[in-house]
């Protein structure tokens, strides 16, 4: 047992020269072995050792004897231990949590805590390779994709696993070895919880069926765990080259569908996640579900937890945080020939000239935020305004008429956007649609007197 932990640790890169390690001690006989062991190599790995017990005040007496148990065992042993007690119940009650996954969060809070007060490098926790077989039936029978079947990781940020190279009954049979006695939780026999089911019912049926059933899912879990590392790699460059960010969310460009499917899939996962800023409630349904999006017409969209809203728009589809989004309102400024005009809510600078004739050797500029009208044309107060009701464009030098609504839908501006953007008006019609045409009314004639001029700065508008 000794040498096969040590050559795991090793091999993982768990620990460094001089990492003080926290041991995660239940009481239970995987704790109980991982500390033993720990005991055994730290002198060879050159580490300190401290441990933590967090009783969850779930089995009332016999939980507490478990901590005294822990506390005893540490103290002769000389190594620092703190002990922590909590409401499990209460907090996965409040957190509308199961039990199970109540106690869980509650045990990481308190090892993170603890690694703080003793100024612990590593957290080591004692899950082997039954518990991984267990996490990878638990998966698959949920539903799953890969990432779920690589059981549990054996090493995340400062958690380490070192007994993930033996079995439970290589760790019963150690401390049979070392005559040592651990505590029994009367709750891991009861099948009232999924994960007591599948280590009472449903592993021991598989290992009948084959014995080394545990070692060769442990091995399946690694080979997952490197198809997973490649999958990933592809998946963050298809994201780089078709997920953009833009000032109202995140794009997926059409062209990701390209991609081969299970690169498609984790790019969509990558940008739900990034959006949401949460992966957990993430699962394979919504990824379907985005998926499908994109071969529904433009404006249908599905909500996803963490208040995202998918849409689907000209370009692909846009994700978006819902609450980011403004309620529409109307805007609306008076704008002045021969002055600048500052638009807060855009980061828009709007400088304006006026000229009595068209200058000369210049050409009439084909920026889109950057204009020129002829002034006499324009009738009454010039405006910057968002969009009403009736808003038309002069479209033809035969004064043809055409809404704004329909212009939009022709130009394929998505719906999200409409209401965002900002129109020069008069007192009649529309003068400009800002990033798109101007009326055809005030355009520069051979005729024109005298040139108004309105360039656009800032903003998001030029991104």
């Amino acid at each position: 047992m000794r040498k096969k932990v040590r050559n795991f640790i090793e091999e993982r890169h768990m620990v460094e020269k001089g990492d003080c390690v926290l041991a995660a001690v239940s009481g239970g006989a995987d704790s109980l072995c991982l500390l033993l062991t720990l005991l055994e190599l730290r002198k060879e790995l050159e580490i300190s050792l401290c441990a933590v017990h967090v009783e969850h005040g779930i089995r009332g007496k016999e939980s507490l004897e478990d901590a005294e148990f822990v506390e005893k065992l540490c103290r002769g042993r000389q190594v620092p231990c703190k002990v922590y007690h909590c409401n499990a119940g209460e907090y996965a009650s409040a957190k509308k949590l199961s039990l199970e996954e109540g106690a869980r969060a509650l045990r990481y809070q308190f090892f993170e805590r603890a690694a703080g007060e003793f100024g612990a490098d590593k957290i080591a926790v004692a899950h082997n390779q039954n518990d991984c077989a267990e996490t990878m039936l638990f998966h698959l029978a949920r539903g799953t994709g890969l990432k779920g079947l690589r059981g549990i990781p054996l090493v995340r940020e400062k958690i380490i696993r070192p007994l993930m190279c033996v079995t439970r009954q290589e760790i019963e049979a150690y401390l049979v070895e070392k005559k040592q006695t651990y505590c029994t939780d009367l709750t891991n026999g009861e099948t009232v919880y999924t994960r007591n089911k599948i280590r009472r019912q449903v592993l021991p049926a598989l290992c009948e069926i084959n014995p080394g059933a545990v070692v060769h899912m442990n091995r399946s879990a690694l080979f997952v765990s490197e198809a997973v590392e490649l999958i990933d790699e592809l998946a963050e460059q298809a994201r780089k080259a078709y997920v953009c960010k833009k000032a109202d969310g995140i794009c997926i460009l059409q062209e990701l569908l390209k991609q081969k499917p299970v690169i498609f899939r984790e790019t969509l996962r990558k940008a739900l996640a990034e959006i949401s800023g949460c992966s957990r409630d993430i699962s394979s349904v919504h990824i379907r579900q985005l998926q499908g999006l994109f071969s529904l017409q433009n404006g249908r969209n599905i909500n996803f937890p963490g208040n995202v809203e998918a849409r689907r728009i000209y370009e692909g589809v846009l994700l978006r945080k819902k609450e980011d989004q403004d309620e529409k309102q109307i805007f609306e400024w008076e704008l002045s020939p021969g002055g600048v005009l500052c638009i807060p809510p855009y980061g828009y600078e709007i400088h304006t000239r006026l000229w009595n004739k068209i200058p000369q050797k210049e050409e009439i500029p084909q920026n889109r935020y950057t204009k020129w009208m002829d002034y006499d044309k324009i009738k009454g107060t010039m405006r910057m305004r968002t969009r009403r009701e009736h808003d038309f464009l002069v479209i033809d030098a035969q004064g043809g008429k055409k809404k704004l609504k329909k212009y939009f839908v022709d130009e394929k501006v998505p719906g999200y956007q409409r209401d965002r953007i900002l129109l020069l008006t008069d007192d009649s019609h529309i003068l400009w649609v800002l990033g798109y045409r101007i009326s055809e009314d005030v355009k520069v004639t051979e005729h024109t007197r005298r040139v108004l001029e309105i360039r656009v700065n800032g903003g998001t508008a030029h991104e």
